[in-house]
């Protein structure tokens, strides 16, 4: 294959891995095409990744380092690496060995096969301890009831793309991404690749993380939660006019009874009720709030080359 090929990563407490992940990812390229470039992403690691991957940019030309001035999440780190990617093909995969990059061949070949524009990694069997198996199914089953968007369980953010779907992935300017639906919405023709992940190191993702990924998630993509608000109002609304109409009728035919506890407990019910609409409502505001702001999705310090280091700015 004479097309060039770009291999996108990003670093965050990677330095266990990164040396070996440089090594491995390019010898896989290095079957697949002659043409390569390795774009790492620091995510503003707090240990000595972006030094260590500084030292093999000085020793091979290919690689290129884009550090961001701050942590600004895996999924702006990921865009920001397709950004900074040239290649007709690229390669998008973590850099913690979890997914292993010999796969790329087998995957290039499937492409050509296909002829689709993505190919995209499903794990067989998911990783991990008991906390991440069951917020990981918890994550799919509420975001395919809430979301219009489909998107295959047990996905992988590892993926093989053409250049014309990148650049399609990349026309999405959301100041709060989340890459697996938007890959979605970009269309073309897609096809999965199933394989084993394994579980080599703990997880950057905690439950909490977990938790506010899956929130972002749907309060991004769906706005059935709102009308699941409305229904759920309408039937409260329903069900208190013929209550307060039976209430009416008993007062006309017979003598009141006392029900200090039962009207309490319909005052607490529907306070609650009320605090968490307003809750939702909240969520949906702040999503409003962050893209009207346009702040940029990341920004880049530095990008330090083999040919020389320069500052830029990504907006």
């Amino acid at each position: 294959m004479t097309c060039k090929l770009s291999i996108v990563t990003t670093l965050y407490r990677s330095r266990e891995t990164i040396e070996e992940f440089i090594r491995r990812a390019i010898a896989a390229a290095e079957a697949v095409t002659d043409d390569i470039e390795v774009v790492i992403v620091d995510d503003g690691s707090p240990d000595d990744s972006a030094a260590i991957v500084r030292r093999s940019v000085d020793a091979d030309p290919r690689i290129l380092l884009v550090e961001l001035s701050r942590n600004f999440g895996h999924h702006r780190a990921m865009l920001t690496g397709l950004e900074h990617a040239s290649g007709d093909l690229v390669f998008l995969i973590d850099s913690d060995l979890e997914e292993p990059p010999e796969l790329l061949s087998e995957m290039a070949n499937v492409l050509r096969e296909k002829s689709v524009d993505c190919i995209y990694g499903l794990q067989r069997k998911r990783k991990g301890g008991y906390v991440e198996r069951v917020s990981g199914r918890l994550f799919y089953w509420l975001f395919r009831t809430l979301s219009d968007v489909g998107i295959p369980e047990n996905v992988s953010t590892m993926r093989l793309m053409t250049r014309r779907y990148v650049a399609s992935l990349l026309r999405f300017r959301d100041k709060n991404p989340v890459f697996v639906p938007l890959s979605i919405l970009a269309g073309y023709r897609q096809a999965p690749f199933e394989f084993i992940k394994s579980s080599t190191s703990e997880t950057t993702y905690s439950f909490g993380r977990r938790i506010a990924l899956m929130v972002l998630a749907i309060t991004t993509f769906s706005a059935r939660p709102l009308m699941l608000m409305l229904f759920f109002s309408l039937i409260l609304a329903a069900s208190g006019f013929l209550y307060g109409s039976y209430v009416v009728l008993s007062a006309l035919t017979g003598p009141v009874q006392d029900g200090w506890s039962s009207l309490m407990a319909v005052v607490v019910f529907f306070f609650s009720l009320n605090a968490v609409f307003t809750g939702l409502i909240g969520l949906y505001v702040k999503q409003i709030l962050e893209e009207v702001k346009d702040r940029p999705r990341s920004i880049v310090q530095e990008i330090y080359s083999h040919r020389r280091p320069s500052e830029t700015t990504r907006v």
